[in-house]
């Protein structure tokens, strides 16, 4: 029976006035309430526990178990309470059924493709890890002398031209590092190689850089580097649909014809069976940088070591799956804010991804009791568990590719956490026109173990760095400005940020980590070495919850342009360098011209329109939504910078300001047309490039200018 009416009112007065917190309609929480929310909620033993669970089991993209973890990330974010769905895409992959390594002459032995379980580490002797392979990595069998290519840059291979010594033919060792792995298998194939070993050398990331594990962080002897060697910086994303998604009737292209894996063989390779092969070697000795950590001298070959490879792959479409949680937006929901972290990993993933997945969910969680405390944001917010990005960033390439229409011109940002802790040391990486948000984020949040704040210390040791730099006497007068990083790829944000010209960040705390794609990025690497009190992973979800928060609820978007210009000045500077340099080089008669005169002043005309734009936001009244219009405008400026048929050699990119160096595929080639002409010397490209990117900033000062009138 139901209590009369009167008696109903008068307990719900008692129970107020009995100390407990008013009940506030919904929607009605202050965005400063939420702020707090936001930094209170995240907590170390949370994350230490979405950890524990993430990483019971290896997850490759394609498995059962990966489907788990799907399936538990998204039952977290459903009991948050969160609108929550899974989004199915079935993608081109591979996996291991048979691989094998072996010497050949001047004996016969095999090596080993599996780790060294270690007896501390009960994940490291899991049964179900796969051997070491390359994700895309074709079958075949090779047979070969061996050939040390160094780190199998192009420069690498040039050098072993100029000594007259060629890999056709011959199994190819490079070591890990300075570029992506995908584009040492494409250098050697473009030669003629017949396979392709690579190794981890213990001068990158072994016992020349620090303990090693399971007594320190670093790489021990039978650590494997698994990982993709699709050719990330000519186009992510699955191989079968190049350039549109995965759906259900989508048009699929053979193996043989796809132009972004390889067709040649390769397998990954620790460095304690390497030094077989190494030891072997005859031919001259190592070039002056080519000298790795093993305690003999290196020599080059061809001569004194043969091997064999044979790699057997299943190569089929696999199912993978994105989870996506959705924050509705109250003033402004068609604008997005979309807050992106991948799950899958090659094997059981503490760092790498895992790490970002714990900060994922503690942040999801603070939103999620921000928006149950009666906050809502004013754009909506979507929360992206990715799948299958150690493939090649499958699972949001096909998403951002599936939803290019809704998202173009809609999204004020992407922010991106992948490895969120292997250390102390905050970075971020992004955007220019994110900067002053990203900055002022960093600094709302608490130091854990220093004293200050995130922003505080990251800010300190960044000046500390830019004090230490040799001098510029060209300009005495220099006074230190904090930048992000500019993006390269190797993540979630590329499609994002290079395909659909939505402004991007990626976000960390770094340390010594040696173990990166082995068996022993495990949760007790985790807990030993990489955050024992898990308050690091507490802090990466306090920034990017309120990163995220400060973008979705600001009442004018938090974009800001002055500081544009000036980020890309040095990178310019850089070009002029490489520019003096080849020039130097070139015979008499023969000196290519490369005129920056154009893009310098574009540059500056960026930067006054910037100040000018931030000047006009400034001035808008604190809590005002701004004119009707502004916030896309805003949006709308990072779009200028790309170009409709993309860059000249590779059109999937098309952000003429960014882009993954085409020969690097990591790290960032900012301006890359003219980066690229530099590369090859190639003085039309350049021409073209440098044409392009001015007509591009001018668009850009156009939009900026049209913004800040809107904002007057």
């Amino acid at each position: 029976m139901p209590l009369p009416r009167s008696t109903a009112v008068l307990l719900t007065l008692l129970i107020l006035s009995a100390g407990s917190a008013p009940v506030r309609p919904q929607g009605t929480s202050t965005l400063e309430e939420a702020e707090h929310t936001v930094l209170e909620t995240p907590a170390a033993d949370r994350a230490r526990q979405w950890l524990f669970a993430l990483t019971e089991e290896p997850h490759v993209a394609g498995t059962p178990a990966e489907q788990r973890v799907a399936e538990y990330v998204r039952d977290r974010l459903v009991e948050f309470g969160l609108d929550t769905e899974m989004v199915r895409y079935d993608v081109f992959l591979n996996h291991p059924t048979n691989v094998a390594l072996r010497i050949v002459e001047p004996i016969e032995m095999d090596l080993s493709l599996i780790e060294t379980p270690n007896v501390v580490d009960k994940d490291s002797a899991d049964p179900d890890l796969f051997p070491g392979f390359h994700g895309y990595g074709a079958s075949g069998t090779a047979r070969g002398q061996v050939v040390y290519a160094n780190y199998g840059r192009p420069a690498d291979f040039r050098r072993l031209e100029s000594m007259g010594i060629s890999v056709e033919g011959r199994i190819v060792l490079v070591r890990y590092g300075q570029v992506f792995r995908g584009l040492k298998v494409k250098e050697a194939e473009g030669r003629g190689a017949a396979g392709v070993i690579i190794y981890s050398d213990p001068a990158d990331d072994g016992y020349m850089r620090g303990d090693l594990y399971p007594d320190g962080p670093m790489r021990p002897p039978s650590a494997i580097q698994r990982g993709s060697v699709q050719f990330l910086s000519i186009q992510p994303g699955d191989p079968s649909t190049p350039g549109y998604p995965s759906r259900e009737d989508a048009v699929r292209v053979d193996r043989a014809d796809m132009e972004t894996v390889p067709h040649i063989p390769s397998l990954p390779l620790s460095y304690g069976e390497a030094e077989k092969l190494l030891r072997r070697l005859g031919g001259p000795g190592a070039p002056d940088g080519w000298q790795g950590g093993l305690p003999f001298r290196y020599h080059v070959g061809p001569g004194g070591v043969a091997a064999e490879m044979a790699v057997e792959m299943d190569e089929s479409l696999k199912p993978i799956f994105n989870v996506i949680a959705r924050i509705e937006g109250t003033d402004e929901p068609d604008h997005l804010v979309i807050m992106g972290n991948h799950r899958d990993a090659w094997n059981h993933g503490a760092v790498d991804p895992n790490s970002g997945t714990a900060a994922f969910l503690e942040s999801a969680r603070a939103l999620a009791a921000a928006v149950e405390a009666g906050w809502r944001p004013r754009r909506t917010i979507l929360l992206a568990s990715w799948d299958a990005e150690e493939y090649g960033l499958v699972g949001s390439t096909e998403w951002a590719e599936d939803q290019a229409e809704r998202l173009g011109g809609r999204t004020v940002a992407y922010l991106n956490v992948d490895s969120a802790v292997t250390g102390r040391e905050f970075d971020a990486g992004g955007s220019p026109s994110l900067r002053d948000v990203v900055v002022a984020a960093a600094r709302a949040v608490p130091e854990p173990l220093e004293g200050g704040t995130v922003g505080s210390v990251w800010e300190a040791r960044e000046r500390s760095d830019w004090a230490g730099e040799t001098v510029d006497l060209s300009a005495p007068d220099a006074t230190f400005e904090l930048h992000l990083d500019p993006l390269g790829s190797g993540s979630d944000y590329t499609a994002f940020l290079d395909h659909l010209g939505i402004p991007s960040v990626d976000l960390g705390f770094n340390g010594p980590y040696g173990v990166y794609h082995s068996a022993f990025d495990t949760f007790y690497w985790m807990d030993e070495f990489g955050d024992p009190r898990f308050v690091y992973h507490a802090a990466a979800a306090r920034f990017y919850g309120v990163l995220g928060l400060r973008l979705a609820s600001e009442a004018v978007v938090p974009l800001r342009f002055g500081s544009y210009g000036r980020a890309l000045t040095g990178p310019l500077d850089d070009l002029r360098r490489q520019a003096i340099q080849v020039a130097r080089a070139a015979s008499p008669g023969e000196v290519p011209t490369f005129d920056f005169t154009g893009v310098q002043a574009a540059l500056s005309r960026l930067t006054e329109a910037g100040t000018r734009l931030d000047a006009a936001l400034d001035s808008v009244p604190a809590g005002s939504a701004g004119q009707p219009g502004l916030n896309r405008a805003l949006i709308d400026v990072e779009r200028a910078f790309l170009s409709e048929d993309g860059l000249v050699n590779r059109p999937w990119f098309k952000h003429l300001l960014y882009a993954p160096g085409l020969t690097t595929g990591y790290a960032a080639w900012p301006f890359p047309e003219m980066a690229e002409a530099l590369e090859n010397e190639d003085v039309t490209l350049f021409q073209t490039g440098a044409s392009r990117v001015v007509q591009a900033i001018d668009e850009a000062v156009r939009r900026m200018d049209q913004a800040a009138g809107l904002a007057r």
